[in-house]
């Protein structure tokens, strides 16, 4: 069970879909059940809508008549949710940003490039009186403009949350500055944003007290375009699902449309066709949106940049597939062909583990600098996703059991030996001599020893490759 539809698609080759209490059986994938439920369901709407033209007169109180009863309700229904999902989660126009900055030769700034919350130079920590690890040690800088569209993506624990909480003010930086436009609107929805409701009022009750002012039929209907409609905008809100309780947010977010719309892994409780609808919304909204999401779908569909947050890198890509791949350095393995351990998950750049530079008294790389596109200044820290441009040699052949030095993903250069040669695509599978991991590397990635092997003093600070079982 799931609401990735990525996932769903890659893993899934039968379909149980529950339905007006029957089970019914898809032996497809899933991009092809969709199909075929989306085909099904419009060929029952239509026979039905011929069925009720055919008996248009009939008897009430007859079996015919209660047959036309109950396939009028199912139409009706069918209906609705079109309509309901075509005009789902949207949003109304935002009032006009007042532009107050000024290029350097004096005219103003264009209304796309107008900066809404910039992060400069900020480091942070949870607990720095006490010693407490850095979350972004290594300074970071970003600038949210009026037309970013960023996915955020990490693995737990990476600082994904603490920026947008650091953007938002609900952090203060230990060091840096997070500076604001002053008039502009900033809707936030988190991962624990229910948990602000009041379940003993009803969904109209909760708008009512957001907003005192507006006459209930705005407030109902602004409800209804999040699929709060009818006797459930009336129904007490601790007999509603996760799912219902998130629309009522996202309700009170939009009811007044926002500059910046800031969402916290907004799919969790939503059903697929929502999430559908959420992804068509934000295309069609005009502001800036700031979304993190492990739904890969979510995101591809709704960013138009990537930032990649994994300790000791913060790191900002045009394509998503990029961004993974830096993001979670042992995909690449994977692609290629290796054995990925439970360690080596456990301590690459993408599996959550403290990076040397965010431990006490590890040394921050220099300030960061302006990125070429404008929006976001990356650390200086390696991206581990191109090792070969920390000085690799050109390739030339090695003998299994050779020993070589190897490139690992923080730049540096360890002792190893060739286990295996001509591995797909050219490459080599190579053990660390000090470590025992094995991976698999390029030639380019590998090169003649050119000092006597030593254990690096880095791998003390962190930096050493994962061992591997």
């Amino acid at each position: 069970m799931s609401h990735d539809r990525e996932l769903l698609n890659n893993v899934c080759t039968a379909v149980m879909m529950i339905e007006d209490r029957q089970i019914k059986y898809y032996p497809c994938g899933f991009k092809e059940f969709e199909k075929r439920k989306a085909a099904d369901d419009k060929k029952s709407y239509e026979e039905i809508e011929k069925f009720l033209a055919r008996n248009r007169n009939a008897d009430p109180s007859t079996m015919l008549g209660r047959q036309c009863h109950d396939k009028r309700e199912w139409s009706h229904q069918y209906f609705a949710k079109q309509v309901a999902l075509a005009g789902k989660f949207t949003f109304p126009t935002a009032t006009k940003l007042i532009n107050k900055e000024k290029n350097a030769d004096g005219t103003a700034i264009a209304e796309e490039d107008i900066s809404l919350i910039n992060l400069q130079n900020v480091r942070f920590s949870y607990n720095p009186e006490n010693n407490g690890h850095f979350i972004f040690n290594d300074p970071i800088c970003f600038n949210v403009t009026a037309t970013t569209r960023c996915g955020v993506m990490g693995p737990n624990g990476a600082g994904k949350s603490t920026l947008l909480k650091l953007l938002t003010h609900k952090l203060v930086p230990t060091q840096g500055s997070v500076v604001h436009h002053p008039n502009f609107t900033l809707a936030y929805f988190g991962q624990h944003s229910t948990a602000e409701l009041d379940l003993e009022k009803t969904p109209m009750e909760f708008m009512q007290s957001q907003f005192p002012k507006e006459n209930s039929g705005t407030l109902r209907n602004h409800l209804g375009k999040t699929s709060i409609v009818g006797t459930t905008a009336d129904t007490r809100m601790h007999r509603l699902s996760f799912s219902q309780r998130s629309c009522i947010i996202f309700s009170k977010l939009t009811f007044v449309c926002p500059h910046l719309l800031i969402m916290d892994e907004p799919t969790n409780f939503l059903d697929l066709e929502s999430v559908d609808s959420l992804i068509s919304a934000c295309n069609k909204y005009q502001g800036a949106l700031l979304l993190v999401s492990h739904n890969r779908d979510f995101l591809r569909k709704c960013a138009k940049q990537f930032l990649s947050v994994v300790p000791g890198h913060f790191n900002m890509y045009s394509d998503l597939k990029t961004a993974e791949r830096a993001t979670y350095s042992f995909i690449t393995e994977m692609e290629e062909g290796g054995k990925v351990g439970a360690s080596a998950l456990a301590n690459n750049p993408g599996g959550g583990s403290v990076h040397a530079s965010q431990k006490v008294g590890g040394a921050a790389v220099a300030a960061s600098t302006v990125g070429a596109d404008g929006v976001i200044r990356s650390t200086g820290a390696a991206p581990a996703a191109k090792p070969a441009a920390a000085g690799a040699a050109k390739p030339v052949t090695y003998a299994e059991g050779e020993k070589v030095e190897a490139l690992w993903t923080d730049g540096k250069w360890y002792a190893a030996v060739i286990k295996k040669t001509g591995v797909t695509g050219g490459k080599f599978a190579v053990t660390y001599t000090a470590y025992g991991n094995t991976v698999t590397l390029a030639g380019t990635q590998i090169r003649k020893p050119v000092a006597p092997a030593a254990k690096p003093a880095a791998a003390a600070a962190g930096a050493k490759p994962a061992p591997k079982k």
